[in-house]
């Protein structure tokens, strides 16, 4: 399942979010760090935050990151 580019950018915009709340939490910087490369993981531990993103957000968010 493709996203829309809408979905896209909002699925961005939500993985960004995650990681700027991470960024004042050690708890959620530990728990990132333990997914490792596992983007499921990080899909599963946005979900649960209340972020909502997708993990091929997630790979081309890392792809950006390099």
């Amino acid at each position: 399942g493709e996203l829309t580019p809408l979905e896209s950018v909002m699925s961005k915009q939500q993985l960004e979010q995650f990681l700027d709340k991470a960024s004042g939490s050690v708890s959620l910087k530990q728990q990132i760090d333990e997914c490792g490369t596992d983007n499921a993981c990080l899909v599963a531990l946005g979900r649960e935050n209340g972020h909502t993103f997708s993990a091929a957000t997630v790979s081309r968010w890392q792809r950006d990151q390099v």
